[in-house]
């Protein structure tokens, strides 16, 4: 099995040792970015076969706004959770554990297969916890805090999908 892949298993199944030595970690930025599209490509995919449908647009659409999602979202619980809540840590170091920490948005491939949006709605609410938890690890927070940090960048993609009208969130 792939390091990287399993690394972000150790991360989803909320291992905070594994978000620490992501901390440390530069060179699996890039890593990072590829788990991310990677999810992104297979929740598409599997959406386009059980609509039984090709489209490229929509396929390079949901692979960048899902890259967008995750750096968007990273730079928000970044920025809210150093300067509201006065944690440490560099941004770079939370695009790497908030992106190992994307497997569970798989679960939103599911969706388009039982016809309902119950898989997606898990996955998502499975990252975010693990996303609190790695932020915690990665800001140097306790767990209310980085929740705090957490809802607070979420808010902030709700409003920026609001604003644009851009599906960052999958539900």
């Amino acid at each position: 099995m792939n390091d990287a892949l399993r690394r972000a298993i150790r991360v989803a199944s909320f291992d905070k040792q594994a978000s620490r030595q992501l901390l440390f970690d530069s060179s699996a930025t890039g890593d990072a970015v590829l788990l991310v599209a990677a999810v992104e490509t297979v929740v598409a995919v599997a959406a386009m076969i059980a609509a039984s449908f090709f489209n490229l647009s929509f396929f390079v659409e949901t692979v960048i706004l899902g890259v967008a999602r995750w750096l968007i979202l990273a730079a928000a619980i970044w920025f809210m959770g150093t300067r509201l809540l006065k944690g440490s840590s560099a941004i770079d170091a939370m695009f790497r554990v908030t992106g190992f920490a994307a497997l569970p948005l798989l679960l939103g491939a599911v969706d388009g297969f039982v016809n309902n949006r119950l898989f997606g709605w898990l996955g998502l609410l499975w990252y975010l916890a693990v996303v609190v938890v790695a932020a915690g690890v990665a800001l140097s927070l306790g767990w209310k805090e980085a929740l705090g940090a957490v809802v607070l960048g979420a808010a902030v993609i709700l409003l920026i999908q609001l604003i644009f009208r851009a599906p960052l969130f999958r539900i």
